[in-house]
């Protein structure tokens, strides 16, 4: 399993999501290897305060359909609550 996450709003009709911000995840989720989750530059600021969040460094990455380099992280760990 490979998971991306990106930070944004998205477009909902009748269920079904849709817009710039879930292809971005798509395609960072298609970057990532097996069993990683990989997160955008934009959540990855939202979330490097909270308690128990690790990142790896940055990789830049093309985005297929999305012009230029994109900055991604691995998400190294989550603290258990």
């Amino acid at each position: 399993m490979r998971v991306g996450i990106h930070t944004g709003e998205v477009i909902e009709d009748k269920g079904d999501f849709f817009g710039t911000v879930v292809n971005r995840a798509a395609r960072i989720a298609a970057s990532a290897a097996p069993g990683e989750i990989r997160l955008s530059d934009a959540t990855r600021m939202l979330l490097w305060r909270s308690a128990g969040y690790a990142f790896a460094d940055p990789v830049e990455v093309p985005l297929k359909g999305l012009s230029g380099m994109h900055k991604t992280f691995r998400l190294e760990s989550r603290a258990e609550s």
